[in-house]
């Protein structure tokens, strides 16, 4: 049997299902199962499947992004191809015309790296640091100084080298190498931290004390980490997802009290997860289904500590579900439960974390906020949730509600 390397990813250890899996194994190759309305597979055409499927592809695979119907995949070699959904020109292919199997996509350097959301952008960061972007524009996200859609990659101004790529809805930042921070495209509640609601159609420096090591975005709110650990916020906090002690939006950088030191922020636009240098986890925001762990439904406006014996090490949050992966390998899920998504053997929801019965290490998960997919240490790719388009790779359409593995 073969062993599983990842799956699709977007950036660290979260995981883009959306509605389809590809999966990489140990020599390379790309396999794929689930939704396939736009040719989003590659597999030459546009009918679902419910068991993995090799996509046929010369070279070694490394890495494979997706979103809203759309796939690009990354070489060894570092050539970049697409295929599925291209509207707006988002596939960089020079057209709006979707496609049903992996095309390479016209570029002279080689890429490091490709993000993309649902908003229908493309950003891609090569090895010598250049920033290039294609799609939607409507807001000006791309930065390239105008609203102006482009279906090629086309190069982002910008001096400095490109560090990491964090995009949003409608929005951009960019990260570079001595730690500045800039943004771009839709301004709503503040979330560009500009200190006004001005959208940006340029990259834009945002002013901090400290140089900046992460940033994550989500909905209409954004979270900056600094080098020292200390963390920042703005935009709209609706939900109190700031962290901050109200419901007022922010337009600047607004830094949040916590006595321990930042190492990792995760949000799904409404609730927001801290993970400290220590392992402790935080969170606050909307608790709708008890998603924040904390063992009730009440909406929490300050970072509050979550009851966990272990040091988490990643938290994984969507559609009002938490999936918690501690350091020793041990897998914790609360919240909404339709589907089964939680693993738990069960459609009911829980409040407080509990464990997800496995008995192997667990080495990352990913979830769309349907289904759910935990790879092991050995390799081994356990599933469990919707199966509406065979997603699950189990050979029917049956959903499950305990971690089952998926066939080879």
């Amino acid at each position: 049997m073969e062993t599983f390397r990842r799956l699709n990813a977007v950036s660290g250890n979260e995981i883009s299902v959306d509605l389809a899996v590809f999966i990489i194994a140990e020599n390379g190759a790309l396999y794929a199962c689930g939704r396939n309305t736009y040719g989003q597979l590659g597999l030459g055409d546009c009918q679902n499947r419910s068991t993995l499927t090799r996509v046929l592809l010369e070279e070694s695979v490394e890495r494979v992004v997706t979103g809203n119907g759309s796939t690009y995949v990354l070489t060894h070699s570092g050539a970049l191809y697409s295929c599925g959904y291209n509207r707006f020109g988002r596939l960089g292919l020079g057209d709006s015309r979707n496609r049903w199997t992996l095309t390479r996509v016209p570029l002279d350097e080689s890429v490091k790296t490709v993000v993309t959301r649902g908003d229908n952008c493309t950003y891609v960061t090569t090895v010598s640091g250049a920033l290039y972007a294609c799609g939607g524009n409507v807001y000006g996200q791309l930065g390239l100084g105008d609203e102006q859609d482009r279906s090629k990659l086309t190069r982002v101004p910008l001096e400095q080298s490109v560090k990491t790529v964090t995009v949003g809805n409608n929005c951009t930042f960019v990260l570079t190498v001595s730690g500045a921070l800039y943004a771009c495209g839709y301004n709503g509640s503040g979330k560009l931290g500009l200190g006004d609601n001005e959208h940006r159609s340029t990259l834009t420096r945002v002013t901090l004390e400290e140089s900046v090591k992460t940033i994550a975005t989500r909905g209409i709110s954004t979270y900056v980490i600094t080098v020292s650990g200390a963390l920042y916020v703005c935009g709209s906090d609706w939900s109190g997802h700031l962290g901050i002690g109200g419901r007022s939006d922010r337009s600047t950088f607004t830094k949040v009290l916590l006595e321990e030191s930042v190492k990792t922020v995760i949000t799904n636009s409404s609730s927001t997860f801290v993970i400290t240098v220590s392992g402790a986890l935080y969170a606050c925001g909307s608790d709708c289904s008890g998603q924040l762990g904390l063992g009730d439904e009440q909406d929490q406006s300050t970072l509050t500590r979550v009851p966990l014996v272990e040091s988490a090490k990643t938290v994984v949050t969507n559609n009002c579900s938490t999936y918690v992966l501690t350091v020793n390998g041990t897998l914790y899920a609360c919240g909404e439960n339709r589907y089964g998504r939680l693993g738990l053997g069960d459609n009911r929801g829980r409040s407080t974390l509990a464990r997800v019965p496995l008995e192997e290490r667990v080495k990352t998960v990913g979830t769309d906020g349907r289904s759910t997919y935990v790879l092991t240490v050995s390799g081994a790719m356990h599933v469990c949730g919707i199966n509406e388009y065979g997603q699950l790779g189990l050979g029917d359409t049956q959903d499950r509600s305990t971690l089952t593995r998926m066939l080879w």
